[in-house]
């Protein structure tokens, strides 16, 4: 049963077929060679089970706050008030980049957006002041990636109820490592346009700082709205989707009056048929993962992995390497959907935080994103900048290795993950 469901998913895989339908077909091989053992129902009814999750609601709803905040004129008042704090630096409009990519991050939670709108004004900018157009795709690549780790997230959220671990605990805990890669990407930066000789921009004063934060209020209280209400428990993390809806509509159509009607319709149409591929994913999990647990394939897994070492930071290096490899050829939700649920058992054995492997779990994925050939963050900058991956890809490999050095001190730093979820949730 198990060499059947294996094969197929292997001979889907070379034949490019979407990961769902070959979960599908694989598990659909497993039953007819179970010889009756399973029932043909079985997988119909752990898909809907698998769905039928309330917690599931925070994927459409931030993907939708996303897509408001998006088009409601945020990002380009980010861009300007990241200007104003680092645009002075050596490479400075490359830092804003960097920059305007976290902020925009703690907003719409999702990294190909945040490269479309980040770098559909930074890019352009930097190649007219005489920045390598490579080079200046590369920093919004990468820092497009954190898009997934500063909450909101809706990879946080798929990553919870996969490993059934506190949403609100991993939300809280990717803020303080989503700041720290932005720092490790900001010393890169400064060192490699120093060197290229990269200009800078003028010192703004002040007063020009305070108006620029002034203009991106709003946009920047969303992040704070949430996550505080998440910590002082006036609502979940599901009910705080539905909150940054409602604010995201107010702030784009009320505050900046850039958002019409007219455009509801096609973000409401864009959220929902991502959330509808993310979803069928997660059900369609569901049902394999049942097959893996009926041949004890997690056991197995877990027992080879213990074999190797019984030493938890070297296990999570492993395991570290293992994501990295994925991320080169596999789609983040179907690594979640396929390796946590074996290999979260196995570091909690060896005494690891579950809320600290989640959120490094997540960094680790979202690196995947700006590596090729299936970086998402690659392609949706490739897309804005209209260059080609192969160039881009050359520029970004010191920015690669710092975020992959960044997850290893991760690993091992777990305060740095988990004290301030811990302080505030308890």
């Amino acid at each position: 049963m198990v060499a059947a469901l294996l094969i197929v998913l292997l001979i889907c895989f070379v034949l490019n077929v979407p990961i769902a339908f070959s979960m599908v077909l694989a598990s659909i091989a497993a039953i007819f060679a179970s010889g009756g053992m399973l029932p043909a129902t079985i997988i119909p009814q752990y898909m809907v089970a698998g769905a039928n999750s309330f917690v599931l609601l925070a994927i459409p709803f931030f993907m939708m706050a996303g897509a408001l905040m998006e088009g409601g004129g945020v990002s380009k008042r980010i861009v300007r008030f990241a200007e104003t704090l680092v645009g002075h630096q050596h490479g400075g409009l490359s830092a804003v980049s960097i920059v305007s990519c976290a902020i925009f991050a703690a907003i719409s939670g999702s990294t190909p957006a945040t490269a479309a709108a980040v770098g559909g004004l930074t890019i352009p900018e930097m190649e007219q002041r005489g920045y390598d157009k490579p080079y200046a795709s590369a920093t919004v690549a990468s820092a497009a990636c954190l898009g997934v780790i500063i909450p909101p997230s809706t990879t946080m959220v798929i990553y919870g109820v996969t490993a059934n671990v506190s949403i609100g605990k991993l939300l809280i805990g990717g803020f303080a490592p989503g700041v720290f890669l932005m720092i490790l990407l900001l010393i890169v930066n400064y060192c490699y346009a120093k060197k290229l000789g990269y200009p800078t921009g003028k010192r703004c004063s002040a007063r020009e700082v305070w108006i620029a934060f002034k203009d991106a209020f709003f946009a920047l209280l969303m992040p704070v709205i949430i996550l505080g209400g998440i910590m002082t428990g006036v609502f979940t993390p599901t009910e705080s989707a539905c909150v940054a809806v409602v604010y995201g509509f107010f702030v784009g159509f009320f505050i900046y009056r850039e958002l019409k009607l007219s455009d509801i319709v096609p973000m409401m149409y864009k959220a929902a048929l991502n959330s509808a591929m993310i979803i069928l994913l997660i059900a369609v999990a569901n049902g394999f993962g049942y097959i893996l647990t009926v041949n004890q394939v997690s056991a197995v897994v877990s027992n080879f992995l213990l074999g190797l070492t019984d030493n938890a930071i070297i296990m999570f290096f492993l395991i570290i390497v293992l994501y990295l490899i994925l991320g080169t050829f596999m789609d983040t939700t179907a690594i979640i959907m396929l390796a946590v649920p074996m290999l979260a058992p196995v570091v909690q054995s060896l005494g690891v935080d579950p809320i600290h492997f989640g959120v490094v779990t997540v960094c680790a994925l979202a690196t995947g994103m700006a590596t090729p050939p299936v970086g998402i963050s690659l392609f949706a900058t490739c897309s804005v900048a209209k260059i080609s991956m192969g160039s881009l890809c050359t520029r970004i490999l010191p920015f690669l290795f710092t975020l992959i050095a960044g997850l290893f001190i991760l690993a091992v730093c777990e305060p740095l993950v988990t004290l301030v979820p811990n302080l505030l949730i308890g």
